[in-house]
């Protein structure tokens, strides 16, 4: 059994609009959210083997508050900053046969879009911090559409 989940990053701030998108921070909001969510997940006692990140900003941020600084095995990938759904598709397809739980920590559209299609399941709004968990009996490399099952999806407004 592998375990994927898939983390978008908390809130952003737009206090500074001459920053780029990739230097943008969280917002405080953004913080005590990805805190919230940290410790949610904490909660459900889930190991994870690898996380595989945006390298902006405020993913960066995301991961430092949502696993409140304890240590992770974390690669930053530039394929997942503005990204696609057929690019997640191929950072999970180069994942390691021996690896059985990942995190991917992104953006949208493409968390949105990728957990549509690996579950055939309809997802309302991937807000903010949301958090989708998925199961699937495969190889990481044999990763493609209607393959997992969304077992939950859990955004920080159902938490505070």
């Amino acid at each position: 059994m592998k375990n994927l989940y898939l983390l978008r990053h908390a809130k952003s701030s737009w206090d500074d609009f001459a920053l780029k998108d990739f230097d943008r921070p969280l917002s405080t909001r953004g913080i005590q959210d990805a805190e919230l969510m940290g410790n949610y997940f904490k909660s459900k006692r889930k190991v994870l083997d690898l996380v595989l990140s945006s390298p902006s900003k405020r993913t960066k941020e995301t991961l430092e508050h949502f696993f409140n600084k304890t240590s992770q095995n974390i690669i930053f990938n530039e394929t997942i900053y503005d990204s696609s759904e057929q690019n997640i598709y191929s950072v999970i397809k180069d994942v390691e046969k021996s690896v059985s739980s990942i995190m991917i920590v992104g953006h949208n559209p493409s968390m949105h879009e990728f957990s549509e299609s690996f579950s055939g399941q309809f997802i309302e709004k991937f807000s903010t911090c949301g958090l989708a968990s998925f199961e699937f009996d495969d190889e990481w490399i044999n990763a493609c559409e209607n393959l997992g099952t969304l077992t939950e999806f859990k955004i920080p407004s159902e938490l505070r």
